[in-house]
């Protein structure tokens, strides 16, 4: 009777660390997932039940209705969400509940920005092809950088793309010479890098990431590229 019941718990004591395992393994697979930024869609913001800022606006018929703004650009970072909509001067700022709780004004038209929280900064893409900004959160412009051309590493000629990295250092994507080019955050140029294929390099359409660089490809978007920050491929 007494060595049943020692393998009954026996049986039970390893069952229990097997299921232990196994929800460690889980959270410890969760969390390796996590990324600190991402872009996201309008689809994923629509889930996200943000609320969402409206306009005023005179429809066909001549009447005034209210019209939701769409986002332009969304970047999460840790547990907030930067948001650019359209026909606006600020980059609204969310909580994890979706809730405003403060706003970047802007005083320069921007087409991409990435968000360093951590020295309180922002880079945007202005009107050129050329120039990057840095802002403070309050807005004020603190700098630029970029020189305009083809023929040299650190030229710049169609920027498509921004990110920063947990160093503080800018990753730009160039259309031009279609690769990333890495700046510190003064705007002094380090290095370039690319994806390596044996066949013509294919199109690149957006760079994003903190800890690491994920740069998005391909002709229908659908192939990811992952760095290190120093530039080198780890898949």
């Amino acid at each position: 009777m007494e060595r049943r019941e020692f393998i009954k718990s026996s049986v039970l004591l390893g069952t229990t660390s097997m299921l232990m395992a196994s929800k460690s393994f889980v959270a410890h697979s969760k969390a390796s997932e996590y990324k600190y930024t991402e872009r996201l869609s309008e689809q994923e913001l629509t889930l996200s039940k943000l609320d969402y800022p409206s306009s005023l606006v005179e429809n066909p018929q001549k009447k005034i209705v209210k019209v939701r703004l769409k986002p332009q650009i969304a970047r999460r970072y840790s547990n907030k969400t930067y948001i650019l909509f359209e026909s606006s001067n600020s980059i609204d700022i969310y909580d994890e509940h979706g809730r405003k709780i403060s706003e970047i004004p802007l005083m320069v038209h921007v087409k991409d920005f990435t968000i360093d929280e951590k020295r309180q900064r922002v880079f945007v893409i202005g009107e050129t092809a050329f120039t990057v900004y840095t802002l403070d959160f309050n807005g004020e412009i603190l700098g630029s950088f970029g020189e305009f051309g083809v023929e040299l590493k650190h030229q710049l000629s169609g920027i498509k793309s921004i990110t920063c990295d947990k160093a503080g250092h800018v990753h730009i994507l160039n259309t031009y010479s279609n690769d990333i080019k890495k700046f510190d955050s003064q705007g002094v140029y380090l290095m370039s890098y690319a994806p390596t294929s044996l066949t013509k390099q294919p199109k690149l359409l957006s760079v994003d990431g903190y800890d690491f660089i994920e740069v998005v490809g391909g002709k229908f978007a659908d192939t990811v590229y992952k760095f290190d920050i120093s530039g080198r491929s780890i898949g």
